[in-house]
């Protein structure tokens, strides 16, 4: 990769435009944007082709499996992200990343076994784990500090139109040409990512190795906070993070009559080997970085587990078409962007911020979680998901501002490696447990969409009060 030219990465240093979408910003944002929009329309999209293709192949078996096989391997490339980052720079890993997912897909559209396809979509999860760390260490360099939190505010943005867009047209594909033209809609989007990425960060992500403020190839280690991490051992404690992931997903499904011991071993593994991929006292709430790492896991499992089971309660206790039941989703999405727009503001200091937002993400899971309760109208739900779509988009790209800020740039890549780390773990164990209870539950009526509730309002109540630990 070719290093960007000295001169203009001073000029992004020394005078900010009034938009990240002109002077030398334009092309790295629409790189950015355009590599954030490509995940969000591949979620959206595989996802809802998923189910033909496993009828397809005769494969509904392994369906979990091919959602947790993204979720562990995106583990693993999490892991092995943080040191190449601090030996090369952001370029390597991130085109590295983007071509593993394109080859992930190919594979998949071109599966003739489940099997195969399973295998396609690990292969896509190492990409995926190996963009999500890069693109953060692609943002530190390319962009000064106070323009990071709009930058994360346009990465949210990318999610909203696919989210409103993305079900309906590769439904529609899925319907008329089949599911394998959706895996090979996506590759599409992966070169232009590409093109735009290289052409707008200078194919390294725009670090310069003359300037004291880089860290890229040879530039001299600077001060800052220093984690003592066992790096040599990281890969291996994702290895064994992913295994327990695969587990987890499998204990699940209660296919095993053992499912309960086999369930409780990965969590046990989970516990064992997590602290190691993460900022010492991260568990602890730790004043600073680790508590930053920590409300990141609270509040996007918080989010993730009523996201999870709102839809499902609106099919199964209200009888509503599935369309109108993946109404929450868009909705969450929308406000969820219009919170990363407020934020990126800077109206209110980030504790401040973080605290509001926290209490306004319980707020919303408290509303939706009343529809578990006869008698309430259905559109009490979408109205509480307005709120907690808000709520945790005013804490998002906050957490991420400060996460870069706390960091010095040898230790960005590590560090954000240990931010999505722990949010992915935390949520495949805790929808293990939830899953796990739910499914004993599912006789008494609303009682297992109460817990699920309560569990997430539980989850946001610890975020908002680790938000004063931050700074």
């Amino acid at each position: 990769m070719g290093s960007p030219d000295p001169g203009s990465a001073r000029e992004r240093r020394s005078g900010p435009p009034d938009s990240l979408w002109s002077g030398p910003y334009r092309r790295a944002s629409a790189g950015m944007f355009s590599l954030a929009f490509l995940e969000a329309y591949s979620v959206t999209a595989i996802t809802t082709a998923m189910p033909r293709a496993a009828e397809e192949l005769d494969g509904v078996a392994l369906y979990g499996l091919a959602f947790a096989a993204t979720l562990a391997a995106s583990v693993v490339a999490m892991a092995v992200a943080a040191p190449w980052l601090e030996r090369t720079g952001p370029g390597r890993p991130l085109f590295t990343g983007l071509g593993l997912f394109t080859v992930g897909l190919l594979l998949g559209a071109t599966s003739g076994t489940m099997g195969q396809l399973v295998l396609g979509r690990a292969v896509q999860g190492l990409g995926v784990g190996l963009n999500a760390v890069a693109l953060y260490v692609v943002i530190a360099r390319v962009f000064p500090a106070n323009e990071r939190a709009r930058m994360f505010a346009a990465l949210a943005a990318a999610w909203v139109l696919p989210t409103v867009v993305g079900p309906p047209i590769s439904g529609a594909i899925t319907d008329r040409w089949g599911w394998r033209w959706v895996f090979l809609s996506v590759p599409v989007l992966a070169l232009v990512s590409a093109a735009l990425l290289r052409s707008g960060t200078g194919g390294t992500g725009g670090s310069d190795p003359s300037d004291p403020g880089a860290s890229g190839p040879g530039a001299p280690p600077e001060d800052g906070p220093t984690v003592p991490w066992r790096r040599e051992r990281r890969p291996a404690f994702a290895l064994v993070a992913a295994a327990a992931v695969l587990i987890v997903s499998d204990a699940g499904q209660h296919r095993s009559a053992w499912w309960v011991p086999e369930l409780a071993a990965a969590l046990a593994a989970l516990v064992a080997v997590t602290p190691r991929l993460l900022p010492p006292g991260t568990w602890l709430a730790r004043r600073g970085l680790p508590a930053v790492v920590l409300m990141r896991a609270l509040i996007g499992t918080a989010f993730t587990v009523a996201d999870v089971y709102l839809p499902l309660l609106m099919i199964q206790q209200r009888q509503l078409p599935a369309w109108l039941a993946g109404l929450s989703l868009t909705i969450g999405g929308v406000t969820w962007f219009c919170g990363s727009w407020l934020a990126g503001r800077g109206l209110l200091q980030p504790a401040a911020l973080l605290r509001v937002g926290s209490w306004v993400l319980l707020l919303g899971i408290a509303v939706a979680g009343l529809v578990a309760q006869p008698g309430v109208p259905a559109w009490v739900a979408w109205l509480g998901w307005a709120v907690g779509g808000l709520g945790i988009g005013m804490c998002y790209p906050i957490l991420s501002v400060l996460l870069l800020e706390q960091s010095g740039p040898a230790e960005q890549g590590r560090n954000a490696a240990a931010l999505q780390l722990n949010e992915t773990l935390t949520s495949a164990a805790v929808l293990a447990i939830v899953g796990a209870v739910f499914a004993a539950l599912l006789t008494s009526g609303g009682q297992g969409y109460m817990l699920a509730f309560t569990i997430a309002a539980a989850l946001a109540l610890a975020a908002a009060l680790v938000a004063g630990r931050v700074h």
